[in-house]
């Protein structure tokens, strides 16, 4: 399975961990910071509004395994929002009601507020305020963080469902290789038994190649090329009289990996429907590396009994389908069925 392009449940959590725990030493160091008097750090005063920003760790709690997980990411947002509020209000009206009746303010409360900016805010709006950022922020994560493991979630099964698609046409491929092969070994036993068997003994190299040399998803390009050319010997022993083949490969490349078997339907086809003419027919397969690119061209003429428009059948469909998978956009395929010839060309990247 490919990598997934997010990172891991536990890089996540302790994002998410990190976020909060930097809210709340903010929270806890703002009053040492700005609690103040005559440059010296108002004690009385910094534990009262630890004091009451204490209360912000229970409505955390409670937002985040209780009114969170049970309400907003089952998609019940009005019930949240309404919890929410209900929840907030009654913290800042208790707190407001405590405060008021208990009046505790530190001994140099007044000298503070004197020395201070006009009207400073209340601590109940105070709560209510760091209430509404904790908690949003919270929910912010927490929503963050579920819509990240749906798209994980997501991609996962795409990528699975990819790959086993993948893997039906990859194997299609292969059983609708085998049966044009056989067919034209089977053809060879009454014409040449000795020809017959030496297509057998290819035949066996040409399976090994597609069974055991590409279970990657991955051969290099001289391994294709090879297989390539073990498949066009084993035809001309039965087209040898037939067609005159040409196989053009460049003498010196660079090695790239490439998906195996991309080029052996197109192949097919043309052999399929460039034997059995009265006069030797003539196929041209040819590879050229242009741009970081690589371009498969393969030509030939039609016999006699193929005239008509056809561009192949189930070989050629299925190619074109896992070329999409594999390339997306990033290809191009092109087939020309003129009334004398078949002519395809293939466009592949090399990464």
């Amino acid at each position: 399975m490919n990598q997934s392009p997010f990172k891991n449940e536990k890089i996540n959590r302790n994002f998410e961990l990190i976020i909060i725990g930097f809210i709340f030493m903010v929270l806890f160091l703002m009053p040492v910071i700005f609690t103040r008097v005559k440059n010296e750090i108002s004690w009385l005063h910094v534990l009262k509004i630890w004091k009451d920003q204490s209360l912000l760790l229970p409505l955390f709690i409670l937002n985040h395994w209780l009114l969170a997980p049970k309400l907003m990411l089952r998609q019940k947002y009005v019930s949240y929002l309404i919890s929410i509020v209900l929840l907030i209000s009654a913290f800042t009206l208790c707190y407001y009601y405590i405060d008021v009746i208990l009046n505790v303010k530190p001994a140099d409360l007044s000298t503070i507020a004197a020395a201070s900016r006009p009207t400073p805010i209340p601590p109940y709006a105070q709560l209510l305020i760091y209430s509404v950022l904790i908690l949003g922020v919270d929910a912010g994560l927490l929503f963050s963080k579920k819509w990240y493991e749906n798209e994980e979630k997501q991609y996962i099964l795409e990528t699975q469902n990819s790959e086993m698609q993948l893997e039906m046409l990859r194997y299609q491929v292969s059983p609708h290789f085998l049966m044009n092969t056989l067919n034209n070994i089977y053809a060879l036993i009454d014409l040449d038994s000795a020809k017959a068997r030496d297509a057998v003994m290819k035949l066996s190299k040409l399976m090994r190649y597609m069974l055991y040399e590409n279970e990657s998803g991955k051969v290099l390009i001289s391994k294709e090329f090879e297989f390539v050319q073990s498949y066009i010997d084993l035809m001309k022993l039965r087209f040898e009289n037939e067609m005159i083949v040409e196989l053009r490969i460049p003498e010196k490349f660079k090695e790239f990996e490439i998906p195996p078997l991309l080029f052996i339907a197109f192949i097919e086809n043309a052999f399929k429907h460039g034997g059995g003419t009265d006069s030797k027919s003539k196929i041209v397969i040819s590879f050229v590396f242009e741009d970081k690119m690589l371009v498969f061209n393969c030509f030939n003429l039609k016999s006699n009994r193929n005239t008509g428009t056809e561009t192949g059948g189930l070989g050629i469909e299925n190619s074109r389908n896992r070329l999409k998978m594999l390339y997306g956009q990033n290809f191009s395929l092109s087939l020309n069925s003129p009334e004398k010839y078949f002519d395809i060309t293939l466009k592949i990247p090399l990464t």
